[in-house]
């Protein structure tokens, strides 16, 4: 039998995520009985050959790799017969993992008459005008925003001047209300899809990133399988790169997944290293670049960055959860 299959057979009954755990079936009673059977397995053949030899990938060792769809072999196959599988990338390999902790997320559709409360802080830079430069350690102007939106799309609400104010959602790009995100596909290909179609005039890839980014950020009540098509649509971008040692805007450990827009905006979607859940955004410069009004942004400087501070399900705006 072919030692991939195999594998993946014996792993099948592991979950990739048990309870209280959130490195792989490494935790799981299954998982790890699982992998005994292929160590002794290996072990009774006297080591591994070229193409029992595994490369585990992603969080929880052999659950990695199962989380992440793939399960590597280094040998190059065997002359032709049985064609090695396609290493995943990096970011396939991430986004996959964060996508499995999406869907195993409580989710509770919040009614139609309810609200979806947002509260996300902001740091921007000036936009430079005329023979102004912004470079690396260039100050950010701060803003917190406070965003309720009714859950059938009919409504939001935010402060203007300390005053709460309703208004109509408008019908902006990427929705922002429950009712629309939950039709939104569930197949990453069909998210990509729509993303690619639905974006603004930029290339296409680009703006398939920006809009998928969006759509994490702006949505607090995102369900877990459009959060997962999501995360594995943006996998299936070319370029997408993955640093698994990044920090937030406020510092803590995150894991990036960047895209470079333009080839001098260098940006980046940020999630929790423990959970993978969306955190926030950064937006890097990651070459000189003069503005059409002759402002310039200098290689390193931070155009902006955010962090996602709450998110909740509440009967009535200006209220929190």
């Amino acid at each position: 039998m072919n030692d991939l299959h195999e594998v993946r057979r014996i792993m099948a009954p592991a979950d990739p995520c048990p309870p209280g755990a959130f490195d792989g079936a490494a935790h799981d009673p299954a998982g790890r009985a699982a992998f005994e059977r292929i160590t002794a397995s290996a072990a009774r053949r006297g080591g591994p050959s070229r193409r029992t030899t595994f490369r585990l990938v992603a969080a929880g060792g052999v659950a990695g790799a199962l989380i992440a769809g793939t399960v590597v072999a280094t040998g190059g196959g065997d002359g032709g017969r049985h064609p090695a599988p396609v290493a995943a990338t990096e970011a396939e390999q991430v986004l996959n993992v964060a996508a499995t902790f999406a869907l195993k997320q409580p989710f509770t559709a919040p009614r139609s008459d309810q609200w979806v409360y947002t509260e996300t802080i902001y740091r921007r830079s000036a936009v430079p005008g005329r023979s102004q430069v912004v470079k690396p350690g260039s100050p950010l102007t701060k803003q917190v925003d406070r965003q309720w939106v009714r859950a059938d799309g009919r409504r939001m609400a935010d402060y203007d001047h300390g005053k709460l104010v309703t208004s109509a959602t408008g019908g902006g790009m990427p929705p922002i209300d429950y009712a629309t995100v939950a039709k939104l596909p569930t197949d990453p290909d069909e998210m990509l899809s729509w993303a690619l179609k639905a974006g603004s005039p930029r290339p296409r890839d680009t703006r398939a990133f920006q809009l998928l980014g969006s759509l994490l950020l702006n949505n607090g009540a995102l369900p877990p399988a459009q959060t997962a098509a999501a995360y594995r649509a943006m996998a299936r971008i070319p370029g997408v790169t993955v640093n698994r040692n990044a920090k937030d805007g406020a510092g803590h450990k995150a894991i990036s997944v960047s895209f470079l827009i333009e080839g001098w905006a260098n940006e980046e979607v940020l999630l929790d290293p423990s959970t993978y859940a969306y955190r926030g955004h950064r937006t890097t410069i990651a070459r000189d670049q003069t503005m059409p009004d002759g402002g310039r942004f200098l290689k390193g400087a931070v155009e902006s960055w955010s962090v996602r501070l709450a998110t909740g399900v509440v009967d009535r705006p200006g209220q929190r959860p």
